[in-house]
């Protein structure tokens, strides 16, 4: 590339690009936001206990019974009575001696004396035995009479000894425990049609056209383009027709257990679980598309209050609800920002506020007055009441003040399209038509003697809309309390897990409703005066730096964006203010590599 020669003369045209009626949502001219946050709490794993159980269900004791055996049976084997009669015991009896068998009677012959006096003797000894058996046989048997028996005292059976060890019910105290899972709050559903933006983009774009007066025909030129957004830029939005829905939401998982025990009684257990998904209106606007407002899912004319007569509109339900409706127009003004060089423009407008008591609405929407809590059985051993306990599950009240906001952020891009009367050379091709951002245009390598440039300006524009609800919160949740009394233990109390959000929330932060990073059309193109590079002699300037509106015939091939994700995942790529002008500078970069309007 020749150096630029001390002669160049510096053009300007001054650029201003218009457009109106673009959708504020996507590319295009209509679009509907319809989306749904929710706003509230969720838990899980919540838990809490009181009370104690101390003992074990099988505790080995020394049996007493057993202790006392053992001392009677030592007892019993020392007076010298085996371990049988101490164990099985014996009556008392008297001494008997054994008569022994009857004595027998001889026989002798009639003449044989001293036999017969013998004989005399035997009967002598018989009837002395008859005698005495008879008398004992008056309180014994005849055994005892025959054998005799010795004396022997009465000893009482201890029979068999009793177990060492006792396996005893130990257990004594009482305990309740409760967990629970769940989510409860608000669940706010926005549907906004249309929505317009009207932009306006002015460029200060030069050029410096050199001194070819020395230069010959191939000589390759830079313009040295460079552009600057000045003069008017303004970035208006005007907000649209919407629908607004407020639902309370109550999701709440868990159980109460409870156990009590007596020593030696047992134990005894009890509780209940709760499973509830439920969900009831609480607001509603212009659902039906005529205006209209509902709350508590019926007409204010249904619950005896006035119909609101404009906005804002105030009605209150006692003890339910208290509502403040207004009519949101976050209309958003704005303009040039030069330190992100871009357009921007942010609107702000009160939607409603709220102060709601959730869990009385959700009662009595389901119809359920014990839906969330009241008295359950007592707890019994036997004949005995031993636990009596009641639940609440939750109360919980809030109060969002909720605004609509809308950020837009407008990042333009000036391109131009030169059209040649006879070829040149532009990165290795011979083309009559080339089309680049203005600000990297490349050398061009001019072929012919005089050739007539004619340029036509048109601007590609990427819009990013951020819309978000912004609310400050009052939250209060009183979770799962359990009223509670052990009459056998003397005790009595209340337990809960409490506020899970232990102060107000000013949720300034919260998830978009909508962001998305998207191309605004609708610009016009402008055309400006040709100008001649000629060799051999001075080159001409155009004759008027003016430029003239001209339909935007152009497109560009499409290179694929990286657009945001909208809602929760926005704010968690921990970079929302960041993310947009990275992504817009790798499209513009992409889209110019990859621009192939090289016209032959």
């Amino acid at each position: 590339m020749l150096p630029l020669v001390a002669g160049a003369v510096p053009v300007t045209y001054n650029l201003t690009f218009e457009t109106s009626g673009q959708s504020i949502w996507n590319t295009g001219s209509s679009y509907t936001l319809d989306q749904t946050n929710f706003i509230g709490a969720a838990w899980q794993d919540q838990t809490v206990s009181v009370g104690g159980i101390i003992g074990e269900e099988d505790t080995n004791l020394i049996n007493p019974l057993r202790v006392t055996y053992d001392v009677a049976f030592a007892a019993c084997t020392g007076l010298g009575f085996s371990a049988s009669t101490c164990i099985n015991g014996q009556t008392a009896q008297v001494f008997v001696p054994a008569l022994g068998s009857r004595p027998s009677v001889r026989s002798c012959g009639t003449w044989d004396f001293g036999c017969q006096l013998k004989r005399a003797g035997d009967l002598t000894r018989r009837a002395a035995y008859d005698t005495a058996y008879s008398a004992c046989r008056l309180g014994f048997s005849s055994t005892v009479c025959i054998n005799g028996q010795s004396a022997k005292l009465p000893v009482i059976a201890l029979g068999s000894a009793p177990p060492q060890y006792l396996e005893i019910d130990t257990r004594t105290g009482a305990v309740i425990a409760a967990t629970t899972d769940g989510r409860v709050g608000l669940e706010v559903g926005i549907k906004i049609d249309s929505g317009s933006v009207d932009a306006k983009v002015s460029y200060a774009a030069s050029l410096d056209i050199p001194d070819t007066t020395a230069l010959t025909v191939g000589s390759t030129l830079s313009f040295n383009p460079n552009s600057l957004l000045a003069g008017n830029n303004m970035l208006n939005t005007t907000f649209s027709s919407m629908q607004l829905s407020v639902d309370a939401v109550m999701e709440l998982s868990g159980s109460i257990d409870a156990e009590a025990c007596l020593a030696l009684a047992g134990c005894a257990a009890g509780g209940t679980q709760f499973d509830i998904d439920e969900r009831a209106p609480i607001l509603g606007f212009n659902q039906d598309g005529e205006g209209g407002i509902e709350i508590l899912g019926l007409p204010p004319s249904a619950l005896n209050l006035p119909v609101p007569d404009g906005f804002p509109a105030s009605m209150s339900v006692g003890g339910y609800a208290d509502v403040t409706l207004y009519l949101p127009q976050p209309d958003a003004t704005g303009g040039l920002d030069n330190a992100s060089n871009t357009l921007k423009a942010h609107g702000q407008d009160d939607l409603v506020d709220l102060i709601v008591d959730i869990d009385n609405i959700v009662t009595s929407a389901a119809g359920a007055p014990g839906l969330l809590g009241g008295d359950l059985p007592p707890i019994s051993i036997g004949a005995l009441d031993v636990a009596t306990f009641s639940y609440d599950i939750i109360n919980v009240g809030m109060g969002p003040t909720i605004d609509l906001v809308q950020d837009f952020e407008l990042d333009p891009t000036l391109w131009v399209t030169l059209a040649f009367d006879h070829e040149v050379e532009i990165l290795g091709n011979l083309v009559t038509e080339f089309t680049s951002m203005w600000d990297l245009l490349p050398d061009i390598t001019f072929l012919s003697d005089a050739t007539i440039v004619t340029p036509t300006f048109f601007l590609t524009a990427s819009l990013l809309n951020q819309t978000a609800l912004d609310f400050d919160l009052n939250f209060i949740i009183d979770l799962l309390q359990i009223e509670y009394e052990f009459p056998q233990l003397q005790e009595e109390g209340v337990i809960g897990i409490g506020n899970v959000l232990n102060k107000g929330i000013d949720l300034f932060q919260s998830p978009d409703l909508y962001s998305r990073l998207f191309d605004l059309q609708g610009f016009n193109a402008l055309g400006g005066d040709a100008f001649t590079i000629a060799f051999g002699t001075q080159s001409s300037l155009p004759d008027t730096t003016v430029t003239r509106v001209i339909d935007n015939t152009i497109v560009l091939e499409e290179i694929p964006a990286e657009i945001p994700a909208s809602g929760t995942l926005l704010l968690l790529a921990a970079g929302l203010l960041g993310i947009p002008g990275a992504a817009r500078r790798r499209q513009r970069r992409a889209m110019h590599d990859a621009e192939v309007r090289l016209v032959a």
